[in-house]
């Protein structure tokens, strides 16, 4: 039996371009998940970025007022595409004249949530702010 060289061909390009296939297939799902696992590191910088943000902007406003009675319902701020909202309460310390803030924000980017609790105290008199601690807060 005599084959010609084109039906010999035929089947090695075929079985060549069939390796090729499932190499350019597996090269798509490894470059797939490897992307997705660094997105969500960035969505969860993300979420820590827009919470410290809530954080500051409430320094911020309590630095322009010493007085500042915050309201009993938090508040929003928006950073690009991610958000922060932010819960501020305050006490008074006679003894030592002081207001201490406790501030609460809740940074969101995506699906990613961080929370951070900061602790500010302000002298009555010289409006003098000390910011006592900054922790992240375990999301419940």
């Amino acid at each position: 039996m005599f084959l010609k060289k084109g039906q010999i061909a035929l089947s090695f390009v075929l079985l060549v371009s069939g390796v090729i296939v499932e190499i350019v297939i597996a090269g798509s799902f490894v470059t797939y998940f490897l992307s997705n696992s660094g997105l969500g590191e960035r969505l969860e910088s993300r979420a820590v970025t827009a919470a410290y943000s809530g954080l500051w902007d409430a320094l911020a406003r309590i630095s322009k007022n010493r007085d500042f009675l915050p309201s009993s319902n938090p508040y929003g701020l928006t950073i690009d595409n991610d958000s922060a909202t932010i819960n501020v309460s305050r006490t008074l310390d006679i003894g030592a004249n002081v207001y201490v803030y406790s501030i609460t924000s809740l940074g969101t980017a995506g699906t990613r949530e961080r929370s951070i609790f900061g602790k500010a105290i302000v002298n009555r008199d010289t409006g003098q702010i000390q910011l006592q601690s900054v922790t992240d807060q375990a999301l419940q």
